[in-house]
Parts: structure tokens; C-alpha cells; sequence
């Protein structure tokens, strides 16, 4: 239909990928004032821009030569990409790589006006300024070059894909720990009455004072002060259920249960490796700007352990 062969669109998806990682990675670096390798990937592509391209190739190719309708088509296919492309990764990753939620009229944080509109903009540059540039280069690739480059470059691309995934999964696999985790705590101070305040009070000193001693030192450094608080509070805890076992309020049976929370607690946290951290936190790095509606709390803990880098 439009003239291009598989291996042609394969290599606009790569170059528009990589032409939208340069754009966001220079465009977050500077709100963040420092480097960011911006995007899913620890390569220089951002998919989602690869994918937006070729929809709104194929979207404007039957009215190319109307400018109006070139807005209205690429806006109208890449929004809908982007809100798929939204949702479905909240649902399977349990966090929000972009959020809109802040602008006025939009929809479920995954897309908005002014986004659409901006997509619509792009629609009529990539079509007027940048497309006709890019097809001579890709054409100007004899067959067999086009398809090796093209081979190479999605090789290189999914063995990529399948470490970002592990990062990805790493991360929703400690926020939802995390989550629940505090979840678990909460409900055992709760459930310890009195005694709870004056362990949280202890706990929320103990923090305040970490986080004072720790401002200067790496997410190494951070990580193991978190995991001492966190066993100082558990640790806490326990020594006041020791206490209340000569309280003839509480069965021995109730006392039992909530000491093997604690010591379950402690495993959990054991089995949170370094490493699980370290991926998460790369792949949080390159993504400064994700949020979680579901483990919100959980997402603020990791995104304090990378503070001021």
C-alpha cells in the first residue's frame, strides 16, 4: 500500500526510536540536571516514538496531501497507541511511565489533550519534514543491506528488551513486597495497641536521624541503612511482644502469630537481594517520572534510595 518493503519499515521503527530517545533523553537530563538514559530500554531507542511513527505513517498515507487531515489521522493513531501502549504497561508492570494526570481533560492519566495535540504537530513534521529524508537514506539501501541491518538491529533490540524486562519485573516484584510488607506492619503495631505509638514514634526518630546521616552517601550505602531501620523496627517489635507474654490479656496462641509475622517479615526482607534492588533501580533511572497508584508509598521508598544522584 504504501510502497515499503518489511525490512524499510522495520528501519523506520529503529530510527524514529532512536530519534525519539535522543529528544527525551536530552529534554529529561535537563529537568533533571543530570544524564538520563531515558526510556524502558538501556539502548538508545524508545519504542513507543518507533511504533507512533509508523502509526501515524500508515494513518496519514491515504490523505498525505492534506495537511488538515494528516493532523487529524496521526493524532487520532497515536493517542489511541499511546493509551494501549499506557495501559497495558500499568496493568503488567503495576507502574505508570508517563502520567497526565496533572493536565486538565485528560483521560485516566494515559493521554490528554495537550499530548494529542502535540501528536498532531509531530504527524505533520514527520510527514512533511522528516519522513521524505529518512525514505531516501532507507532506499538507498540495496535489499540485502537494508534486511541485515534491519536482523541486526531487532537481535540487538530483543536481547535488550529481555533485560529491561527483568528490571521492569524486578521493580514490581519489590514494590509490591514493599507494599505489602507495610501492610503487615501496620496492621501488627495496630493490632500491639499502645505499645505501637511509642515503637513508631522510635521508628519515625530513627529515620529522620538515618536520613540526616545518609544525605551525602550512594544508593549502596542507603539501601543497607533502610534495611537496618527497617530490622531495628522489627526487631523492636519483637522485643515488646516478649514483654506481653506475661500479659494475661493476650493468648499465648495470639502472641505465637504475631511473632511468626515478624519473623516472616524478616525473611522476606532477606530474600529482597542487592541485586534485585540494583535492577530496579536502573530501570528507575531511566525513568524518574513513573508513578504507582498501587504501591505509591512503596514507590517513594525506592525513589528516595536514588535522591541526589
Amino acid at each position: 500500500m504504501t510502497g515499503y518493503g518489511l525490512a524499510q519499515w522495520v528501519l523506520y521503527f529503529f530510527i524514529y526510536s532512536f530519534l525519539g530517545w535522543v529528544w527525551e533523553s536530552c529534554l529529561v537530563s535537563v529537568q533533571q540536571h543530570r544524564w538520563v538514559n531515558r526510556g524502558f530500554l538501556n539502548g538508545p531507542f524508545l519504542p513507543i516514538y518507533g511504533f507512533g511513527a509508523v502509526a501515524i505513517l500508515l494513518f496519514t498515507w491515504p490523505v498525505q496531501n492534506n495537511t488538515l487531515l494528516v493532523f487529524a489521522a496521526g493524532m487520532l493513531g497515536a493517542t489511541l497507541l499511546e493509551y494501549v501502549t499506557g495501559y497495558s504497561m500499568e496493568k503488567l508492570f503495576h507502574v505508570r511511565y508517563w502520567d497526565y494526570s496533572r493536565f486538565r481533560w485528560n483521560l485516566n492519566g494515559y493521554i490528554c489533550v495537550v499530548a494529542s495535540l502535540c501528536w498532531g504537530v509531530f504527524s505533520i513534521l514527520l510527514v512533511r519534514v522528516l519522513q521524505p529524508p529518512v525514505a531516501g537514506l532507507v532506499r538507498g539501501l540495496s535489499p540485502l543491506g537494508a534486511g541485515l541491518l534491519a536482523l541486526v538491529l531487532a537481535l540487538g533490540m530483543t536481547a535488550d528488551l529481555i533485560v529491561s524486562m527483568r528490571e521492569a519485573m524486578d521493580m514490581r516484584s519489590l514494590l509490591n513486597a514493599l507494599s505489602e510488607s507495610k501492610r503487615r506492619i501496620a496492621r501488627l503495631q495496630k493490632q500491639l495497641e499502645v505499645t505501637a505509638a511509642f515503637t513508631q514514634l522510635d521508628w519515625e526518630q530513627s529515620r529522620q536521624a538515618e536520613a540526616v546521616r545518609s544525605a551525602k552517601k550512594g544508593f549502596a550505602q542507603r539501601l543497607q541503612a533502610l534495611r537496618e531501620e527497617r530490622k531495628t523496627l522489627l526487631r523492636m517489635m519483637a522485643a515488646r511482644l516478649e514483654e506481653m507474654r506475661f500479659d494475661r490479656r493476650r493468648s499465648p496462641e495470639r502472641l505465637e502469630s504475631e511473632m511468626q509475622i515478624l519473623k516472616s517479615e524478616l525473611r522476606a526482607m532477606e530474600s529482597r537481594t542487592d541485586k534485585m534492588y540494583q535492577r530496579a533501580a536502573r530501570h528507575l533511572r531511566r525513568n524518574p517520572y513513573a508513578v504507582s497508584r498501587k504501591h505509591g508509598e512503596a514507590m517513594q521508598d525506592m525513589k528516595n534510595l536514588l535522591r541526589d544522584e
